[in-house]
């Protein structure tokens, strides 16, 4: 019995240091803990779109605790100059994932879709989006095996934040002709 209890508390102790150690290791950017920020991207592997062509710009929020309510504080459309914007899947039901961004552990919410198509070639920058944030972050228990038993209901508290995206550039390419053995493999008469 005296075996047992020794090498349960010599693991409570491995734990309770690991536990710390974790958490001194998350980069933060405010003084509370918690990391929070968002990233206007487009579709992977695109890094320019063509004239006329619509392309997606998702907004997506990041943080290293969980998300209770999202706002975007802007209730209308970005303005892009010489480019059409639509929001793409209005009302959609948003839904947090866990994911690793640049090596890091996040939860992540793709918050805003718009359906981007230009006008005009050259650049054309989408605007920062700036969102107001509830954030569910767990409150420590002051029972030392609270951590270590699920069984217990776990307390949060409700922590409001802001972030913003930051603009985004994106060039618009002139398409490309099509090579005489694309026009006839797509069917067309080639003379």
């Amino acid at each position: 019995m005296k075996r047992f209890l020794t090498l349960f508390i010599y693991i409570v102790l491995l734990l309770t240091v690991a536990q710390a150690a974790s958490l001194t290791d998350k980069k933060t950017n405010s003084s509370d803990g918690i990391t929070l920020f968002a990233v206007a991207s487009l579709p992977q592997g695109m890094d320019e779109v063509y004239l006329g062509d619509s392309v997606i710009v998702t907004v997506t929020l990041y943080s290293n605790v969980n998300f209770e309510k999202i706002n975007n504080k802007s209730t209308k459309l970005p303005s892009v100059k010489h480019t059409t914007v639509h929001r793409y899947r209005p009302g959609r039901r948003l839904s947090q994932d866990v994911v690793v961004y640049k090596g890091k552990r996040y939860y992540a919410v793709d918050a805003e879709q718009y359906a981007l198509t230009p006008s005009k070639l050259g650049e054309l920058t989408f605007p920062a989006q700036q969102y107001d944030v509830v954030l569910a972050v767990q409150v420590r228990s002051n029972d030392p095996f609270g951590s270590f038993f699920p069984f217990g209901r776990t307390q949060t508290q409700q922590v409001r934040k802001t972030c913003s995206s930051e603009p985004l550039r994106i060039n618009v390419v002139k398409r490309p002709r099509k090579t005489i053995l694309e026009l006839q493999q797509s069917g067309a008469t080639v003379m």
